[in-house]
């Protein structure tokens, strides 16, 4: 790993355009003769790390905000390259990769593509001397990748065989013991399964986002696997939502029609575990060439099985969802209508807040910013779990692709808060539960942790109830409680 430093002239230039501003922009560096692209796929909680590609040079890359310091991954490596006729000859290639994930401790995870082109997963240390360490992978795997990791260390990726069979993965023990995560059958994800892959995890590591790819259409469709008992099960999440198509022995397309979207794409996981983002596509013939294929973003609360689409007024604009706040708040990208005559689109980072049906320009919240002025396209990759501060990249006068970490004014992303409070005890439960709520509550219900409804109650009219726990197996389970002053849900464990 090389460490690149800005320069004191770039420090004093950035101190004094950015005192006041809520931006804090990336250092403009070159390596070699190009200049750097430093684009940020993820950050730590704490804001301290910002993580992703070099595009100047397809290279794992750590943004360190607290320092302004960035640490770049460029290595040469070569390779023998034999041809068909028997011929070889000496190639040189350049390493490439990503960064995907970092807590905030400081650890990034990623994957790096080397000179036989195979990706193999690494680990580093953001504070550290530069250097990074490869995870636990066996020799003769096609490639390996690492994607997300927890606060306490629990890494999630993928691998893949030969035979391109695929796993979902995670990694414990700093990286050196790699654990399969369950396979989700046909029977529970509705459809089947060509492969599978984990990319999010949970703050505490109990919750794991990924997806399971559709083996007739090739969609990627969101599901999660949560922990049970000290072990992860699989949580569907698409049963409801997503439909497969196929064409039969004929050559006839056939479209099954019992929901609504034939994409359902993971794209972010909230730090608490509780809500994911996906991009949806509603159905349509493929063979229709007018046919709507927009891009939707979607959230849902894994919590209620809660789910919201943000469905915009104009025509021909495509929003998709890049990262989720706890509260469920979603950042992204939208995209314009393409205009044919000036080959120009318009491209822009994208909040949408909990609870509301339209979204928010980055560009427009401060207007008067010298930094947001000049920016011309842009896309927000990450929000932090408090929904206070967003991290992204954008295109500006200066040319090229940059990250920026913003600071959100109250006002962009606040909502009137529910009011009900609930109190659940004991937790964990043996043979039963008490729910205190502060205000009268309507009605409730208990959720396992494959988001199926194992008991509920309407008319209740009280502001405390017990439940019954005996019947339930010991897991994980939400009780998700409607008052008269807001909806509100919390976590229990069962135990036997």
């Amino acid at each position: 790993m090389k460490k690149v430093f800005i320069s004191l002239m770039f420090a004093l230039f950035a101190t004094s355009m950015f005192a006041q501003s809520p931006f804090v922009v990336s250092p403009a560096l070159y390596v070699g003769w190009q200049p750097m692209e430093v684009l940020g796929e993820s950050m730590s909680q704490n804001r301290n790390y910002v993580v992703g590609t070099d595009q100047s040079t397809i290279a794992p890359l750590v943004w360190n905000t607290v320092t302004n310091e960035i640490f770049v991954i460029i290595e040469q490596d070569s390779a023998w390259m034999e041809f068909d006729d028997g011929t070889g000859e000496m190639m040189y290639s350049t390493k490439t990769g990503s960064f995907h994930g970092v807590n905030n401790a400081g650890i990034a995870v990623g994957s790096l593509t080397t000179a036989d082109y195979i990706s193999h997963p690494i680990m580093a240390r953001c504070d550290g001397n530069g250097e990074y360490t490869q995870l636990f992978a066996l020799d003769g795997e096609a490639g390996c990748e690492a994607y997300a990791i927890s606060e306490n260390g629990v890494i999630v990726g993928f691998y893949f065989t030969e035979d391109w069979t695929t796993y979902a993965c995670i990694w414990t023990e700093n990286g050196t013991v790699r654990t399969n995560l369950p396979t989700p059958t046909a029977e529970q994800l509705g459809f089947d399964l060509d492969y599978v892959s984990a990319r999010w995890i949970s703050a505490d590591a109990n919750t794991i986002l990924g997806y399971a790819q559709d083996a007739h259409t090739g969609a990627w469709v969101a599901m999660a696997w949560v922990k049970q008992n000290g072990e992860y099960v699989v949580r569907p999440m698409a049963n409801d939502y997503f439909q497969s198509y196929y064409y039969d022995e004929d050559g006839n397309y056939v479209q099954p029609g019992r929901n609504p979207y034939f994409e359902f794409s993971p794209a972010a996981l909230s730090a608490n575990g509780e809500w994911a983002a996906v991009t949806v596509v509603e159905a349509y013939d493929p063979e229709d060439w007018d046919a709507d294929a927009t891009p939707r973003a979607a959230r849902m609360n894994l919590l209620t099985n809660a789910f919201e689409v943000l469905n915009l007024d104009f025509d021909n604009e495509a929003n998709e969802v890049f990262g989720i706040a706890n509260d469920g708040t979603c950042v992204g990208r939208l995209t314009g209508a393409f205009d044919p005559i000036t080959w120009e689109q318009d491209v822009y980072g994208m909040i949408w807040k909990a609870g509301d049906t339209t979204c928010t320009n980055v560009a427009s919240i401060y207007p008067d910013d010298p930094y947001a002025a000049s920016i011309f396209a842009s896309a927000i990759s990450y929000i932090t779990p408090e929904a206070d501060y967003v991290m992204g990249y954008a295109s500006t006068a200066a040319g090229g692709w940059t990250s920026y970490v913003m600071a959100l004014p109250v006002s962009s992303v606040s909502i009137d808060k529910a009011e009900a409070t609930m109190a659940l005890y004991p937790n964990p439960a043996t043979t039963h539960v008490n729910v205190a709520v502060n205000s009268q509550i309507r009605s409730f219900n208990v959720i396992n942790a494959m988001g199926q409804v194992v008991l509920n109650q309407s008319n209740v009219n009280a502001t405390n109830v017990t439940i019954n726990t005996q019947n339930l197996a010991a897991g994980i389970y939400f009780v998700n409680v409607i008052t008269d002053n807001g909806q509100v849900a919390k976590r229990i464990s069962v135990a036997k």
